[in-house]
């Protein structure tokens, strides 16, 4: 079985050379990207700046083929392009801060820490559980 594999292996880059794909460099990429997500998994501010930028995207979207469409458009009020004016400004704006938010991020956690967190189980707690009180007991206020 292994001498299949690597059999296998043997080809797979016999063939990459040949062709021009860069297979051994495409599977060591793939495989620390895995690792990488496995052992690091997304903090929820990781996950909310990205679903941020995917929702920038299509803004911008808008902002770069319909806007400059609607300002040199004659049926627009002077009024609207200059309110879609300011909107493709404080877009732009935006798009700064959401960079700055990531830096943020990135910077917040660096490898090491997140690697002591991991190992020592260090990460905080969210804070203590609310008191349960069993429904067959009576809660009786003193005076």
């Amino acid at each position: 079985m292994v001498y299949i594999l690597g059999l296998i292996l043997i080809l797979g880059l016999i063939f990459s050379a040949t062709t021009g794909v860069n297979f051994a460099g495409n599977l060591w990429n793939q495989i620390t990207k895995r690792v990488s997500e496995f052992a690091f998994p997304k903090t929820q501010k990781e996950i909310t700046i990205d679903n941020l930028e995917t929702q920038y995207s299509e803004l911008d979207k808008f902002f770069s083929s319909v806007a400059p469409s609607l300002l040199n458009s004659g049926s627009v009020s002077s009024q609207d392009k200059k309110s879609l004016q300011r909107a493709v400004q404080i877009f732009g704006e935006s798009q700064n801060t959401i960079e700055q938010l990531k830096k943020l991020e990135k910077e917040g956690k660096s490898i090491t820490k997140a690697i002591i967190e991991k190992v020592f189980d260090l990460a905080p707690e969210p804070g203590p559980e609310p008191t349960h009180i069993p429904p067959n007991c009576n809660l009786v206020c003193g005076e």
